[in-house]
């Protein structure tokens, strides 16, 4: 018997050492890996910066598939921070795309108790993800890098001390 108990408790700790050791999934969207570098796309059109975080560059894609579940998206921006895919937003208009946006990621990121909320928040080991409904049936779903955002927070402390380093 103690043969057994050997090599399941040698089992277990192989099992635990490798969970341990495994990378969680890289995250992203449509086989593109947050963090993946600006310059290994070839389709993408400029469309705006935001200057939060020192620049985050928006652009789209050329030939974009729409198509999101049974929502028909209007826009879908990457946005590049330090040259690297941080974040995407899917942009909808209408009750029908919303509902569907809002059944997609339920059925990627999990259900929410009340369905019937206008905004809505998920997040793993690798991505943030929110969903809101703004005025005139205008919705958004946004997902973002969750190291990147650390690395952006990072980056805002720094400049917050250099600020008050100059006297502010």
């Amino acid at each position: 018997m103690y043969k057994y108990e050997k090599m399941i408790l040698q089992m277990l700790l192989c099992a635990i050492l490798f969970s341990a050791c495994a990378k969680p999934a890289p995250g992203g969207f449509r086989n593109m890996i947050w963090g993946q570098d600006f310059t290994t796309f070839s389709d993408l059109v400029y469309d705006s910066t935001d200057p939060s975080h020192g620049g985050i560059k928006y652009y789209t894609k050329k030939n974009e598939d729409l198509q999101i579940g049974s929502a028909k998206a209007e826009k879908i921006v990457y946005g590049f921070w330090r040259d690297k895919l941080f974040s995407v937003g899917v942009f909808v208009i209408g009750n029908l795309n919303w509902e569907g946006l809002k059944s997609a990621a339920f059925e990627k990121f999990g259900s929410q108790p009340d369905s019937n909320l206008d905004s809505f928040y998920w997040s793993n080991n690798s991505t943030i993800i929110t969903l809101d409904l703004g005025k005139n049936n205008e919705g958004v779903g946004w997902l973002r890098s969750r190291d990147m955002v650390k690395q952006q927070d990072a980056y805002e402390r720094r400049k917050a001390k250099e600020g008050a380093a100059k006297g502010l």
